[in-house]
């Protein structure tokens, strides 16, 4: 059973509904287990946690084969995560990896990679790469599971300070978006691309990789925000304020044409409003 296109983690409530409706026309009780595990990661979601394991230990009394077992102890870990249980919830993760890699359940083994990254160190999370990789190599379908880890750990090596392996990582991403097809995604691994050149001073590389992203996202692009957003901060970097105070104006217009605003999103607007000469310098 897929359950890629029934997600959408901006809309739960519908998420929830489509699950639902599987559970009760599925016949099989592998796909009745994984429709359940689903229901109970939204559970997690919405942090009703009681209902999350209630629908866990549905799912187990159906009697789960190897995979589905995997599939179970990976959303116990998500529901753990969720509670605030992380010694459990990584407990938990390592549990699901080994247990999917077992069953030949490569895909929930990549799930539980994925999670795995996430706030360990990144000596640690350059090694679950590794791992994932490994998965991968032999079964290309699923190497869209890297896109995420090495978003992940492209943000851990960012944040550590260690930009150029963080743009590497992000680079693997644009790549590998880019051999999938995957457009929206590829345009979001640009934006990384482009921030971290801006970080380590190489400022004409990101004009450049800006400008590519403005040509292949066309005057109506959602994401044209963002990337007008790194421009005015690639022109204060440079010393060019009028050209700022204009790129900020315009990712504000388009931010604020999304629906977003300073009261859903104070500190990005605060910071566009220093970037167009309208606050302090501050941030």
């Amino acid at each position: 059973m897929k359950i890629d296109p029934l997600w959408d983690f901006d809309d739960l409530a519908a998420t929830k509904a489509r699950f639902e409706a599987a559970f009760a026309a599925a016949t099989a009780p592998e796909d009745q287990i994984i429709c359940l595990s689903q229901l109970a990661r939204i559970a997690g979601l919405d942090q009703d946690f009681t209902l999350g394991e209630s629908l866990l230990g549905q799912a187990r009394a159906i009697g789960p084969s190897p995979a589905t077992n995997a599939r179970i102890t990976l959303e116990a870990a998500r529901l753990a995560q969720a509670e605030g249980r992380a010694a459990m919830a990584a407990t938990l993760y390592h549990q699901a990896a080994t247990q999917a890699r077992a069953a030949a359940a490569l895909n929930v083994a990549l799930e539980a990679l994925n999670e795995q990254t996430k706030g360990v160190p990144t000596a640690v999370a350059l090694a679950i790469v590794d791992q994932a990789e490994n998965l991968t190599r032999n079964t290309p379908a699923l190497r869209h599971y890297l896109g995420p880890l090495y978003q992940q750990t492209g943000w851990s090596l960012f944040e550590e300070g260690d930009l150029n392996s963080a743009l590497t990582m992000f680079q693997r991403d644009h790549a590998l978006r880019r051999s999938l097809g995957q457009a929206a995604e590829r345009h979001t691994a640009g934006l990384h691309i482009a921030r971290t050149l801006r970080m380590l001073g190489r400022f004409a590389e990101t004009s450049d990789q800006l400008q590519n992203l403005v040509v292949e996202l066309g005057p109506h692009g959602r994401g044209l925000g963002e990337v007008f957003e790194e421009r005015a901060e690639l022109a204060y970097a440079t010393d060019k304020p009028d050209e700022a105070r204009q790129y900020a104006q315009d990712a504000r217009a388009r931010f604020e044409a999304r629906g977003m605003s300073a009261d859903t999103h104070p500190s990005r607007f605060m910071r566009l409003a220093m970037l167009a000469g309208e606050a302090p310098d501050a941030i």
